[in-house]
């Protein structure tokens, strides 16, 4: 069955432009146009619709009170939010109202295609729900993340669903493709839950790590809809496994806490060919080392056993006290000095 695709834009040459592209893009497309955010709700009451293309700045409704609307009348559309005044703040607003995507003008036609096949190719398989949060239980979330960012030095932590919507992030983000490697990640929990499906386990814990040139990506579910993702980047700050999953498990418990009991998600949609594909060409863009250098150090995989002895190792350099001094605190990799600074004092 052909996707419906819904592109919202006051410019009526630039939705015609857009629009002209994706039916050239021969992916069996079926796409209409709305001048205003009115119309398009005129139009998604009329007829169901797969994806929602919408530009921000638009005369009477925003992009972003159109999500919101669609959101609660269309649950199960995905939104991609376009615009060339985003900033941080506009960013987070649009993942929070459920977008999938978030891309900024000026953008090659073909990135918008990427992203568009990106987002129908993750939609929600039947019995997902996205998660609606209360602004005041969005920031319990986002404070533990922070949290846990501060534990464990990472660049950047990510809380997302298994659909591949991105619900909040802390820490830069500005070096990677968070539309692409959100839904590659999911991808890895959805076949996880199939497992735990056949092996017949109800709130399974998957565990993930990738150790790459640049960047270290851990990833741990928070229950059968939720997952977090560690970023590290080695040039700045490198991981200690032990630690990141002390201090994971720890901040997962809490996270549970704040969502509450979720429905279980059983993953039925099985990737196809093409998903398979788009992961594969995502996989070195996503986690490449920006430089020409490489590391000097080839690491074997680690063993279960050796895992829990590093594991056991790191828990028992932490200090019985709840307080670390600074001293404590640097010596677990949790604080640095910069490198002109003489008298060591913490920063």
């Amino acid at each position: 069955m052909s996707k419906r695709i819904l592109i919202v834009d006051d410019e009526e040459s630039v939705a015609f432009f857009l629009r002209e592209h994706l039916l050239e893009a021969q992916a069996g497309y079926w796409v209409e146009v709305a001048n205003s955010s009115e119309e398009a709700l005129s139009k998604i009451a009329s007829q169901p619709f797969d994806l929602v293309i919408t530009d921000l700045r638009m005369p009477g409704m925003d992009g972003l009170e159109l999500m919101e609307v669609i959101r609660r009348q269309s649950p199960r559309t995905r939104m991609i939010l376009m615009t060339a005044y985003g900033d941080a703040r506009i960013e987070r607003a649009a993942y929070q109202l459920g977008a999938c995507q978030y891309i900024t003008k000026p953008f090659r036609v073909q990135e918008l295609v990427n992203r568009v096949h990106a987002a129908l190719v993750e939609a929600q398989a039947p019995g997902r729900e996205v998660l609606a949060l209360a602004d005041e239980q969005f920031g319990d979330l986002s404070r533990c993340l922070t949290d846990l960012r501060f534990e464990v030095g990472a660049q950047c932590i990510l809380l997302a669903n298994v659909t591949g919507q991105l619900l909040t992030h802390v820490g830069p983000t500005e070096d990677l493709e968070l539309a692409s490697l959100v839904p590659l990640i999911a991808g890895g929990f959805a076949t996880a839950f199939e497992m735990a499906h056949y092996l017949g386990d109800t709130q399974p814990t998957t565990l993930n790590y990738y150790e790459g040139q640049r960047y270290d990506v851990y990833s741990a579910n928070v229950d059968s809809n939720l997952f977090v993702v560690l970023v590290f980047d080695k040039h700045e700050q490198r991981s200690r496994i032990g630690m990141v999953w002390l201090y994971t498990r720890r901040a997962l418990r809490r996270l549970q806490e704040l969502v509450g009991a979720t429905e279980p998600i059983v993953a039925e949609q099985v990737l196809d060919g093409d998903f398979s594909s788009l992961l594969s060409d995502s996989l070195d863009q996503l986690i490449a080392p920006t430089t020409t250098e490489t590391d000097s150090e080839t690491k074997p995989e680690l063993t279960l056993a050796e895992a829990n002895a590093r594991l056991q190792e790191d828990i028992s350099a932490i200090p019985p006290t709840k307080t670390l001094n600074w001293q404590q605190a640097k010596e677990l990799g949790l604080l640095k000095t910069l490198p002109w600074d003489d008298s060591e004092t913490p920063h």
